[in-house]
């Protein structure tokens, strides 16, 4: 068994950690510039929760601890929180304790910054994938299980395809009416700022209002259209929104909770879906989403890609 030594992430580590994560994460492939953003980028980022382990001169595990030190918006201070959101072992160094050892070591960290709790890997805003995948990484779902975690809860990824991609009547028939009600479904305008962000704080406090900001703005700037964000309003107040980006991730997307049962969701899911295919997308796809939200999806043709395991331990 080779001598294996943990230690803090350091600034030249960066291209070999990336390929390591290239040869773990087979699933979830990690490049330099997304590295970046979600991790080093970070606000919350520190190195002392980004570890590697070194054998044999080389680098051969690594572990992404995040402790949040900056409330998001104005969601609920989760101080007491701390996540795992990468774990990755050379397959050759597999089953020598060097996970655990990881593990061992940043949950110390944990503990200094006073978490009581750690999770995997639903850390936002820059989570990689929600938990586990528990068809591509049965082993560290394992792993997991075997030094103390609890699965939570399993949300599902999504996919659809778009270039078939049709209304179906129902959905038309609730938009007829909903229009006659007086709702009016339109993109992007520079009125609707208010609104939007007044319905966001509403009913989704935290992160989303970031994520709604953020396409604002992109749309101010020119990389984004008006019609990557489609807002459903009556009387100047905002019921429903739903955004994509311009790598076909859909979302996110949300109704106020007074409205829905109404078909809002389904024309503002459809509408937002057309505008992607007429962009040339030829499929829409998102991370997380559960079993209940899944049927409205499902009715527009999305399909399960993925299934995840959020787990949960105690510090």
């Amino acid at each position: 068994m080779s001598q294996v030594d943990i230690r803090s992430y350091q600034p030249e580590d960066f291209r070999e950690v990336l390929s390591l994560l290239d040869r773990c994460l087979t699933e979830d492939p990690i490049n330099s510039e997304y590295f970046q953003r979600k991790v080093l980028l970070d606000q919350n980022y520190d190195p002392r929760g980004m570890l590697v382990a070194c054998a044999d001169g080389r680098i051969v595990g690594f572990i992404l601890g995040m402790v949040r030190r900056h409330k998001i918006e104005d969601s609920a201070p989760d101080f007491d929180r701390s996540w795992i959101t990468i774990l990755a072992v050379d397959e050759a160094y597999r089953r020598q304790g060097i996970a655990t050892r990881l593990v061992q070591a940043v949950e110390a960290y944990f503990k200094d910054s006073k978490c009581t709790s750690t999770w995997v890997a639903s850390y936002a805003p820059n989570y990689f994938i929600p938990g586990v995948d528990v068809a591509a990484y049965p082993e560290a779902l394992e792993f997991f299980k075997k030094v103390g975690w609890k699965e939570v809860y399993r949300p599902l990824a999504m996919d659809a395809d778009l270039v078939h991609l049709k209304t179906p009547e129902w959905v038309l028939g609730k938009e007829k009416k909903l229009i006659e009600d007086g709702v009016v479904f339109e993109t992007y305008r520079p009125e609707l700022i208010q609104p939007l962000m007044d319905f966001m704080l509403a009913e989704f406090p935290g992160d989303w209002q970031r994520y709604a900001r953020d396409a604002m703005l992109r749309i101010t700037t020119g990389e984004y259209q008006p019609s990557n964000l489609w807002i459903a309003h009556l009387r100047g107040k905002v019921l429903g929104f739903v955004q994509h980006d311009n790598v076909c991730r859909f979302g996110p997307f949300g109704v106020a909770v007074n409205e829905r049962g109404r078909g809002l969701g389904a024309v503002l899911l459809l509408k937002v879906m057309h505008v992607m295919r007429g962009k040339g997308m030829h499929n829409a796809w998102f991370l997380w989403t559960g079993d209940d939200v899944a049927k409205l999806y499902a009715a527009a043709g999305f399909v399960e890609t993925r299934r995840f395991a959020v787990l949960k331990k105690q510090l």
